[in-house]
């Protein structure tokens, strides 16, 4: 990718004025290529592609809300110490864990309970 199109990558991903949003963004061609269209992925296949990593990697996507100072201090542990955040908040996530089970027993997953026992 030659520096124009970074140039209007980035500015379309910065891009605050609303008269500048109205302007198309033109893409170089080579004069011997011919003009067609660009193709556009399609919209499921990156999900899909995610999906087959999260069950082949036995992982999963989640999102929360951290407080900005813990944010900060994350990052820093991170970048200290050449990890990435994910990391980082899976080792604390296993510690949480482990301290966890050890003040209140192992955590096993709850079975199907018996219908008659409802009522």
């Amino acid at each position: 990718m030659d520096n124009k199109r970074l140039d209007a990558l980035f500015s379309g991903l910065t891009r605050t004025n609303e008269a500048e949003d109205k302007q198309p963004i033109q893409q170089e061609t080579s004069a011997n290529a011919p003009s067609t269209p660009a193709k556009k992925p399609k919209a499921g296949n990156a999900r899909a592609k995610q999906k087959k990593f999260e069950t082949e990697q036995q992982v999963e996507r989640f999102c929360t809300i951290v407080k900005t100072e813990q944010m900060k201090k994350l990052r820093i542990i991170a970048k200290r110490e050449g990890l990435q955040i994910k990391d980082v908040v899976e080792a604390a996530f296993g510690k949480a864990i482990t301290a966890y089970e050890r003040k209140h027993g192992k955590i096993e997953e709850d079975t199907k309970k018996n219908l008659k026992d409802l009522f």
